[in-house]
């Protein structure tokens, strides 16, 4: 008794072909199975050699569906493709993650360079911040978002890093001038941001502690431009 594959159609006088097809399905099948054979065709040469990020992504999305579809015949034991749908649907999925990924990473880089050209500590921490909320738009489509965390704290860091600059660059400017009052006040906002930031950091004790120490000094130093009695 034969039994088609797709269909699920059985009966002492129903003939299946060699794929295990009946003579309704085999033509539906066929045709499915070649006009997805060429969209995913395209697809992968367009996920590798596309001049876009979106344009990669989108058609590696394409090929995905494109695979999914086929993978119903493939669950079904009807032959498709080579390589089969569920081996293209592992190996890009992978892909698309690395093509987000790719696409995170360029981000970061020229957020990074930006930050380094920017004319102040504030032009800075701007641009890695601009280049934050970047990442975590782009990330969403990540399969696991765990994977956008190295990124983060990346700029973060270095976010971290310019703003403290800026406080410290700020103080000691005050303390060239002999301003030690502003000084003071410059190095403590540092020290506030530095116990309050959420950032963590091994050099961020010693930090503190040389801060601590610069502002005892200037304590200790009075400000030239204050009146004295």
């Amino acid at each position: 008794m034969g039994q088609c594959r797709n269909c699920g159609k059985k009966g002492f006088f129903l003939t299946t072909d060699s794929n295990g097809l009946c003579s309704s399905c085999r033509p539906v099948v066929v045709m499915a199975v070649q006009q997805n054979s060429r969209i995913i065709e395209d697809c992968i040469r367009l996920v590798e050699e596309g001049k876009t990020a979106g344009t990669r992504l989108s058609r590696c999305d394409l090929l995905l569906e494109r695979a999914e579809h086929l993978s119903q015949y493939e669950k079904r034991g009807i032959p498709t493709i080579s390589p089969p749908p569920s081996q293209l649907l592992t190996t890009y999925r992978t892909r698309r993650d690395q093509i987000i990924s790719e696409e995170i990473v360029a981000a970061v880089d020229k957020a990074l360079q930006k930050a380094d050209v920017a004319s102040s500590p504030r032009a800075k921490v701007s641009a890695i911040n601009t280049a934050l909320l970047k990442i975590r738009e782009i990330g969403k489509a990540l399969s696991d978002p765990s994977q956008l965390e190295p990124h983060e704290t990346n700029l973060r860091r270095a976010a971290h890093t310019a703003e403290l600059e800026g406080y410290l660059e700020a103080a000691k400017k005050s303390e060239f001038k002999g301003n030690f009052k502003r000084a003071i006040d410059q190095y403590k906002e540092a020290l506030y941001f530095l116990k309050t930031d959420d950032v963590a950091d091994d050099l961020q004790t010693a930090q503190i502690g040389e801060i601590e120490a610069k502002i005892r000094v200037l304590a200790g130093r009075g400000d030239p431009q204050e009146p004295t009695a």
